[in-house]
């Protein structure tokens, strides 16, 4: 049979709002393609993954690919590649091994399989993108264009234009879209000029960058991925954002190996009956903890319902991905809600007809709290599960009255459950989940080894520097002012609590405290005294104003913040605030974990449970 690209129905452009852009263009291309071209961004586990979206079907039918990647280069990989000058593939090898981290995204997986297979078959071939400066040294930014070309045995070629959010967010539930153009109808030779740029750029032909072979390495790098059989054709096909595309067969993971803590935490919530609180120090494995007492409770083969819980969008979406490692259908039950209730009725439905023996509805708080959600919930019906994550933020008066007290079964996740200055909502929350059962904190996660064999600790030893500033004087002038005015009100009610004026007036103290002039001189100074390149920094601001110290011009800290790191300090920053959108946040983490950007600076949204 003759496979044409002409025979694909194609569109000028795809978006993932409104196409299935896997089903309906990735992999219908390549099953009729003989030659793949794609140029990524990233040499890392997450970009490569991206590139091999679709790739099971060229795998099966023996085709080829050539891909161009570019590594991330910090100053002294460039030092020690100056110096490999001739022989430069050890030395990136080893730099694209440090990005390539283990893998346990199902998806990601699976497509790096895909890779590894045409790598082993020698059907893949492999160049690296290395940035040059006008002197023609190595430059440390990277080559981070996004194109695609098909072409299958009739010499016709499918070429495309991505989004740029090519990074781990964008695998499947980031928005993403592409303009494409095919060859035998294309007046302005736009796939001629693609073919052309990206043989340009394989043949090392493209000004301001240096290509270099890669193949040999790169396969061996792969072969940590190669599975014993070659990725299904079906396998990823229908990359569905509740299951990442791949059949759900739900299982505690192989590779999860509880720590004794996390053990004694199971026991101790289902020695309380089946609710309580786990207070655990942040990066001790509160999720994984959750997910290993959601499946031995489905392992009684009665049907459970898992309602996760969750202050922002960003930390639910990372529960959807740690539920998809343990085979879990979820529903993501947030954005518009024309988008998922429909699914979630049907989930519900499916497990009380015993169709379905577990599902996850993963829920913002904001959406929890509504009825109408909870009227979808059937508790009296078949078991239910409520795990609250960061379950402090539910301890407020409106939230805690609308709690179902109809789901039995509670499971509050905090490393501080305990309310800010609010004793009477910290109260709410131990009535409601069954008080604190399990404790572990900082201090005996920094003493407790990883494993018995292990010198390392649950978490590790970190340095903490305080930084002293003084209010300047009308900031001193202020802060006695309104301390003057807390004493005079009646701070608190006949029951103790306190009123509405004396917490209006905390708060402005405490935001005066948080916008103090002095800590951006302060910052300023401590940046410039800091060994470079600074990497991976987190800068956390509060959500008051300041005055820019060379400006005098008032902006929100964080604003000054960011212009004066990025500005006067040369750092790759951006913001991470509740005005970025969900899927603007996943590429900003991802340019986080890759170093495309030095540092995040940040308010609240960053405090709380993200990995």
């Amino acid at each position: 049979m003759n496979h044409q690209l002409q025979d694909v129905p194609l569109h000028i452009s795809y978006r993932s709002e409104q196409d299935d852009i896997p089903g309906e263009f990735y992999r219908p291309c390549l099953e009729q393609s003989i030659l793949y071209r794609r140029a990524v961004g990233y040499f890392t586990s997450a970009g490569l993954a991206h590139a091999a979206k679709g790739l099971a079907s060229l795998v099966v039918r023996g085709g080829k690919m050539r891909l161009v990647a570019s590594p991330q280069l910090l100053d002294d990989d460039i030092e020690a590649l100056s110096r490999a000058a001739d022989e430069p593939e050890k030395v990136l090898g080893e730099i694209v091994a440090r990005s390539l981290q283990d893998v346990s995204d199902l998806l990601v997986r699976e497509r790096l399989n895909a890779l590894a297979w045409l790598a082993a078959r020698g059907a893949l071939e492999v160049k690296l993108a290395i940035r040059l400066k006008k002197d023609g040294q190595l430059a440390r930014g990277i080559y981070h264009e996004k194109i695609g070309i098909f072409s299958d045995a009739s010499s016709n070629h499918v070429a495309f234009a991505g989004s740029s959010n090519e990074t781990e967010g964008g695998l499947v539930e980031n928005f993403e879209s592409i303009k494409v153009f095919w060859s035998w109808d294309d007046p302005q030779a736009r796939v001629k000029e693609e073919i052309e740029n990206f043989d340009a750029l394989w043949e090392n032909k493209t000004r301001g960058l240096r290509v270099l072979d890669f193949s040999k390495t790169s396969r061996e790098l792969l072969k940590r991925y190669q599975q014993n059989s070659p990725p299904g054709s079906e396998s990823l096909v229908a990359e569905d954002p509740t299951s990442y595309g791949l059949p759900m067969v739900p299982k505690i993971p192989d590779w999860v190996n509880l720590r004794q803590y996390q053990e004694a935490a199971i026991k101790a919530w289902r020695d309380a009956g089946g609710q309580g609180i786990l207070a655990m120090a942040t990066g001790t494995g509160k999720t994984l903890t959750a997910l290993v007492l959601a499946m031995r409770l489905h392992a009684k083969n009665q049907p459970i319902l898992l309602v996760i819980v969750c202050p922002f969008i960003n930390l639910a979406e990372q529960w959807v991905r740690e539920l998809a490692q343990f085979g879990i259908p979820s529903t993501r039950c947030y954005h518009s809600s024309e988008r998922w209730r429909t699914e979630a009725q049907d989930a519900v439905l499916r497990l009380q007809s015993r169709l379905d023996t577990i599902h996850a509805l993963v829920v913002t708080n904001r959406t929890f709290l509504k009825s109408a959600f909870q009227a979808m919930l059937r508790p009296d019906a078949f078991h239910h599960l409520l795990i609250a994550d960061e379950v402090h933020n539910l301890g407020a008066e409106h939230a805690a009255e609308t709690l179902p007290k109809g789901i039995k079964l509670r499971l509050g996740l905090s490393a501080t459950p305990k309310r800010h200055m609010d004793d009477e909502g910290t109260q709410r929350l131990l009535d409601f989940f069954g008080g604190v059962v399990f404790e572990f904190g900082i201090k005996e996660a920094l003493s407790t080894p990883a494993s018995p064999l292990s010198e390392k600790t649950v978490l590790c030893p970190y340095e903490y520097h305080p930084v002293l500033v003084s209010l300047d004087d009308d900031e001193a002038e202020k802060y006695e002012e309104l301390t003057a005015q807390l004493t005079q009100c009646r701070g608190t009610d006949k029951d103790g609590n306190l009123t509405d004026r004396a917490k209006m007036l905390l708060i402005r103290r405490a935001r005066l405290l948080a916008g103090a002039r002095q800590k951006l001189p302060a910052l300023d100074a401590l940046l410039a005294s800091m060994p470079k390149p600074l990497k991976k920094a987190l800068f956390y601001c509060g959500d008051g104003t300041t005055e820019d110290p060379t400006t005098d011009e008032e902006l929100r800290q964080i604003e000054a913040v960011t212009r004066l790191v990025g500005d006067a300090h040369g750092l790759r920053v951006r913001t991470f605030t509740a005005r970025e959108k969900a899927s603007d946040r996943e590429d900003i983490l991802d340019g986080l974990r890759n170093s495309s950007l030095d540092g995040v600076v940040a308010i609240r949204c960053l405090d709380e449970g993200i990995d």
